[in-house]
């Protein structure tokens, strides 16, 4: 009985979804360059000789670990510099037609074909940056926390500022990615290992695959990363940020009588810094915020006595409320807001006692 119970127990262990990584993960020597590179979604450049080359990526889904068709295969070349990190490739496709496009904007995603890569700076499995580009140049970046695939896990409230590049050509897409140190976080060893990875979808076939292979009974994006290994000399940059901004408003309303205006107006002006004390904390501070830019809230007809929520369109308010979204226990919009009693509730209780 022991036997079998001892081997039950392992098979259980074995098969459980939520088991982590036990291959290895591919490691890419870091390489440094000191040439010139023009963000122009062309790879053409000298200088990205010096690069560190990707291929033979993975698939992820739908069929895991298939290896990439070589009529569909992803070249990729990572670099950095004192300021940052480059990152260019090519997406061959069989057919300049086989590419999927859709003009979205920034965080976007629509119907597009996409390439991203995620670093775990600290390498601890738990805090992840990604950057895609699409084959139209739109960027998207987001931040990811585990342990699963759920895009809830995936900030895309976050922006950073980098700059990228695509071209479209006849057998496929090209791009270039520039993410500067002042946009991502890591510390300040001498030489240090990072987790990364790399990702491909084509919308055309719902493929998408990554150079180091991701295994969806196991559970976590960032729990299989490849590792950067050898990231050396390299200092985070002084993080300070102001946003000053000037508004005004003009209103009108057809009073018409003697003594009141018919037009009214008002400048308002205020300034949001950001400064980071360290890599760890960031300070947020805010004079005379203005919120006339956000958007309007739906309007919502409540006859519950409960509490109706609204999301957080308020920039000041959504960077960071990630680290405090644990059992819906903070409601940002309550910030700034005076109390309220829902006259429905009050009518109910009302009925209630006469009845």
């Amino acid at each position: 009985m022991r036997v079998f119970a001892g081997l039950y127990i392992i098979l259980l262990f074995a098969w459980f979804p939520g088991r982590t990584q036990t291959i290895a993960p591919r490691t890419l020597q870091a390489k440094r360059t000191s040439g010139t590179i023009k963000i122009d979604g062309i790879p053409n450049e000298v200088a990205w000789k010096d690069a560190a080359v990707m291929t033979d990526m993975i698939e992820f889904r739908p069929t895991a670990g298939r290896h990439e068709e070589y009529a569909n295969r992803t070249e990729s070349y990572l670099m950095y510099n004192d300021e940052g990190i480059y990152f260019g490739g090519f997406c061959h496709e069989r057919t300049k037609d086989s590419i999927a496009t859709e003009l979205k904007g920034r965080d976007g995603f629509g119907t597009n074909d996409y390439i991203g890569i995620i670093f775990d700076t600290y390498n601890d499995k738990l805090n992840g940056f990604e950057y895609f580009v699409t084959p139209l140049g739109d960027q998207w970046d987001a931040k990811m926390n585990p342990p699963s695939f759920d895009a809830d896990m995936e900030d895309f409230t976050w922006n950073a500022v980098w700059q990228s590049g695509a071209v479209i050509t006849d057998s496929g897409w090209t791009f270039e990615m520039f993410i500067p140190f002042s946009a991502i976080r890591f510390g300040k060893k001498e030489v240090q290992d990072w987790g990364f990875n790399i990702t491909r979808r084509r919308r055309k076939t719902e493929q998408q695959n990554t150079w180091n292979p991701i295994d969806p009974n196991v559970n976590g994006f960032l729990t299989q990363e490849g590792i950067w290994q050898g990231v050396s000399n390299i200092k985070p940059p002084i993080r300070l940020q102001f946003s000053p901004y000037l508004s005004y408003y003009a209103n009108h309303y057809p009073y018409n009588t003697k003594d009141q205006k018919n037009w009214t107006s008002q400048v308002n002006g205020g300034m949001d810094l950001k400064y980071g004390i360290n890599q760890a904390f960031t300070l947020d501070a805010t004079l005379i915020p203005d919120f006339g830019q956000v958007q309007s809230d739906n309007q919502v007809l409540n006859l519950t006595p409960f509490e109706v929520k609204y999301n957080e369109n308020r920039p000041f308010f959504t960077e960071g409320t990630e680290l405090f979204n644990k059992g819906n226990l903070f409601y940002s919009r309550r910030i700034g807001g005076s109390p309220y009693i829902d006259m429905m509730f009050m009518t109910t209780l009302t009925v209630t006692k006469q009845c």
